[in-house]
Parts: C-alpha cells; sequence; structure tokens
C-alpha cells in the first residue's frame, strides 16, 4: 500500500474581489457578485482543474467603511445551493457558525445577548 498523500486545493470564489476597486479591472465582469451564472462558470472551471472544493466567503457584519461590494452580493449558502444543481465532482464550502444562525433568527437585542456569552468546547462541537 502507497503511502502517497495528496494535497487538495480550494477555489476561493468572491465575486468582483475582496477590496474597492477590483470591479474597474477591463476583464472583470461587474457584476458578477450578483450574478448566478458567473459563479456557476467559476465552479466549473475549479471541477475541470480538479479542484477539491469551491469556498464562498462570508462576513459577520458590514459597516460604514466595508467595501461596497460587502453590500451588494449573494448571501453564501444560497449561491452554494445553485452550485450544487450545476456541479457533480467537487465539493462546497462556506462558513457557518451559530452565532450568524442565531442572528438570522432573532431581534438584534437578543442577538447581542447571545454573541456575548462563549459556547463551551462541547457546544462548538455539537
Amino acid at each position: 500500500m502507497s503511502n502517497t498523500r495528496q494535497l487538495k486545493l480550494a477555489a476561493m470564489v468572491h465575486g468582483v474581489g475582496h477590496g474597492w476597486g477590483e470591479w474597474r479591472h477591463p476583464n472583470a465582469q461587474a457584476d458578477a457578485s450578483v450574478n448566478s451564472g458567473w459563479y456557476k462558470g467559476q465552479a466549473k472551471l475549479a471541477e475541470a482543474a480538479k479542484f477539491g472544493f469551491v469556498f464562498i466567503a462570508d462576513s459577520l457584519h458590514i459597516h460604514g467603511k466595508s467595501s461596497p461590494h460587502y453590500l451588494n452580493r449573494f448571501e453564501p449558502l444560497t449561491i452554494l445551493s445553485a452550485l450544487a444543481a450545476t456541479t457533480e465532482n467537487i465539493g462546497l464550502a462556506v462558513p457557518a457558525n451559530r452565532y450568524s444562525a442565531e442572528r438570522a433568527s432573532s431581534s438584534p437585542v437578543e442577538s447581542q445577548a447571545a454573541t456575548s456569552a462563549k459556547p463551551t468546547v462541547r457546544e462548538a462541537l455539537a
């Protein structure tokens, strides 16, 4: 039996980019952050290149100094649902945590209280 190890690569798909001006590049698709066809195309490219998975980043919050890209983009689980229907042999990943789930299902006051209490290791792994 061989002990050969393989490196698995991930493709981080991030709409028009991470900063303020990537959408201005002549080869950029300015609406990539809100274009499901663009995301599907990127996932297909990664799949054809034998990447291990596609990763879609998220933010726990945005504020006045956030890049405009963060104000106008798909929620990661939503776009991964579309990618799951168009890919066959690649993993799909998003960051998920207890706090974002609580924030989505509770009022801001309840969410603030929930995030101030740190989970135990057992709770975090459950």
